[in-house]
């Protein structure tokens, strides 16, 4: 596939950067730049652009302002010096995050996502709230949504397929992904529960969620409740017995 490539940075050197970089690449073509939100509209517009590198503080307004006006159809790759914006966007179906000065290595990592995805379902959503606050927006995130969050004091993308189980961590939760990996994270397990798509993803405790593509066996154990065995994990969760009526219910 082919892209048609849009730069909106307000730095012309940073665009000229970025176009220098993308040269490497033969399946995009750089059709257009733009400095604000409304040039990058237009460009867009009248090339027919399907990816867009958007750097989100340009002067005097935000990159995120574009998404309004993008079809599903157009790509979006962040490319940007600032990664504290990135924490307050909970869902992020972006293919990928860049940080100034872009090294040549994660610009090759994104195009071949981009390549490998084909340009379906990776395009940011535009119901990121500058405040980070997922509560007002209860549609479930999909399996194949990518999330963007801060891992081992880096910020990095996440598959929600890749989560094993959403443990409560007081005010905060802790993500278990597939290899076993734990990280703290700033939502608490509430909106987890909220926002994992429910016919993937299963409370069995007041304080745990579990991805049932990776329960692994239930056994019984004592006065009515059960445990959980986990793909790789060598401690069982304990679902109790009120959990264990509510997913019979469920499950049927």
């Amino acid at each position: 596939m082919t892209w048609q490539a849009v730069i909106v940075d307000d730095e012309r050197l940073a665009r000229l950067e970025l176009r220098g970089l993308l040269q490497a690449y033969p399946e995009v073509s750089v059709v257009g730049e733009a400095a604000t939100v409304d040039g990058a509209v237009e460009r867009i517009r009248l090339t027919g652009a399907n990816l867009v590198f958007l750097d989100i503080q340009l002067k005097g307004e935000m990159g995120f302002d574009l998404l309004a006006h993008l079809t599903p159809d157009v790509a979006v790759v962040f490319v940007t010096a600032f990664d504290e914006y990135a924490v307050h966007a909970f869902e992020v179906h972006a293919l990928d995050y860049l940080l100034k000065p872009v090294a040549p290595a994660r610009l090759g990592d994104a195009i071949e996502h981009l390549n490998r995805r084909g340009g379906l379902d990776i395009r940011v959503s535009s119901d990121v709230s500058d405040d980070g606050d997922i509560s007002s927006r209860p549609e479930r995130l999909a399996l194949t949504a990518r999330l963007f969050l801060r891992l081992d004091e880096r910020m990095g993308f996440l598959a929600v397929a890749q989560i094993r189980a959403v443990l409560a961590d007081g005010d905060r939760a802790i993500v278990v992904t597939h290899d076993g990996r734990r990280t703290q994270v700033r939502k608490p397990l509430r909106e987890w529960i909220m926002r994992l798509p429910e016919e993937h993803f299963l409370q069995i405790h007041r304080g745990a969620l579990v991805n049932l593509n990776e329960v692994q066996r239930v056994d019984e154990w004592s006065h009515g409740s059960f445990h959980v065995h986990l793909r790789g994990e060598p401690t069982p969760l304990v679902m109790s017995r009120r959990f264990a009526s509510r997913v019979r219910a469920q499950l049927g």
